[in-house]
């Protein structure tokens, strides 16, 4: 009896033994995953469709990851939450947007997250548990399936527009503009002569024109000489002139203002005593002509006579 529980004890330890050692293992991979590894989040507001856990997470092209849990949202349905495990050396950076990207042919997808730039800072996390979140951009794949319906609406307006055009009053009316154009052609080939000399005629016309232009150029640039020759030095000769006369203009203006002070008051006296001089002269005349005797000799005295 004591032999059978030796064995028990014996049997109890070895897979306690077990068990711990195998519990050591998985803590050991858990740790070193834990430092290794970094957990982010993504937020998609579209489809995810073709994106499935342990699809690759690529940074720049290169792949740095791995997807490891998709989920909706319960407070808002149009979000899905992506969790993706990159290594912790990874440069994620404040500024690095993550969208989607198809992976071969087979319609999977890959999680694709640019570089960002230098001077951003990492995106790491603020504390033990937080995991990040990456801010994402449209993909290619959903704006092809957001302007689809778009290009299927644009494609059935043309289909409807074409099957006006050819409908069967459009098709008569597209036969007469053939027929007209057909018709036009073959005139334009039977007066093809006619069509040659004119534009023959247009082009000497045009010479004509041209040489034309050629000599009243020549006329204005003669024009402009003779204006540059002739007239330019008269018009400096004019201007000294002017010059001049304004100079003695000026000379004149000291004499001019005394004149009219002084000489236009003594003029002025000068003309009242001429005026009294003439009418005196006229008296005179007047008297000398009416009786020159009396006017030389005076009045006679009447001769006395006794009564």
């Amino acid at each position: 009896m004591e032999t059978k529980a030796h064995y028990i004890i014996v049997g109890l330890f070895i897979i306690a033994s077990i068990v711990c050692g195998f519990g050591f293992i998985l803590w050991g991979a858990n740790t070193n995953s834990d430092s290794d590894d970094l957990p982010y989040d993504i937020l998609f507001f579209n489809s995810v469709d073709g994106l499935s856990i342990a699809n690759p997470v690529l940074l720049n092209g290169v792949r740095v990851g791995k997807v490891t849990a998709i989920t909706l949202s319960q407070d808002k349905p149009d979000e899905i939450r992506v969790r993706i495990l990159v290594r912790r050396t990874t440069p994620i950076r404040d500024d690095s947007r993550a969208k989607l990207v198809p992976i071969g042919i087979t319609g999977q997808s890959a999680v694709f997250i640019s570089g960002g730039t230098a001077a951003s800072p990492l995106l790491r996390p603020l504390f033990t548990g937080n995991v990040p979140v990456i801010k994402t951009v449209p993909s290619p794949i959903n704006e092809l399936m957001n302007a689809l319906p778009e290009m299927l609406n644009t494609g059935k307006k043309l289909l409807a527009d074409l099957r006006k055009v050819v409908d069967p009053d459009n098709r008569e009316h597209i036969k007469t503009i053939l027929a007209n154009i057909a018709s036009v052609t073959n005139m334009l080939v039977k007066n093809e002569q006619q069509i040659q000399a004119a534009i023959t005629n247009l082009n000497k016309a045009a010479d004509q024109t041209s040489n034309a232009m050629g000599a009243t150029e020549q006329a204005a640039n003669a024009i402009n000489g003779y204006v540059s020759k002739q007239l330019v030095p008269a018009t400096d000769k004019v201007g000294d002139l002017v010059k001049r006369i304004d100079q003695v203009v000026k000379n004149m203006e000291p004499g001019l203002s005394r004149f009219s002070k002084d000489g236009l008051s003594d003029l002025n006296s000068l003309v009242n005593e001429s005026r009294i001089l003439v009418n005196t002269l006229e008296n005179i005349s007047q008297k000398l002509n009416s009786d020159p005797k009396q006017f030389l000799l005076g009045k006679t005295v009447p001769e006395f006579q006794t009564p």
